[in-house]
């Protein structure tokens, strides 16, 4: 392989494409744990006049079945962005999703 073809557009979608699913795995990852801060905030805000079994009850609702269903509409918004023009565009748009993961991580003081 030439150090030209390396530098190709295509070349990084091609790799990117070959590790789609994992890809998407790692983004849905970092974008839960950044949203997990404002979820928790958020069932705290509306559960606190609530006693500890009602609260703790919502806490297991919120973690199997919230997290689950925010995993995959996130999974599913992302492999829909990703895919878009058949994947013409996916190596830049995943390298700009990770740059913004980072820089809310950063703000959150996570990283």
């Amino acid at each position: 392989m030439s150090l030209p073809n390396f530098l190709t557009l295509p070349f990084w979608n091609n790799l990117a494409s070959g590790h789609l699913s994992e890809l998407i795995m790692v983004l849905t990852a970092a974008i839960i744990v950044l949203l997990d801060r404002h979820i928790r905030k958020l069932v705290n805000q509306h559960t606190k006049s609530h006693g500890r079994v009602v609260r703790f009850l919502i806490f297991l609702a919120v973690c199997s079945a919230g997290y689950a269903a925010l995993a995959l509409g996130t999974s599913w918004a992302l492999r829909q962005g990703l895919t878009i023009r058949q994947g013409a565009y996916m190596a830049p748009i995943a390298l700009a999703i990770l740059v913004v993961v980072a820089i809310g991580a950063e703000r959150q003081k996570q990283m």
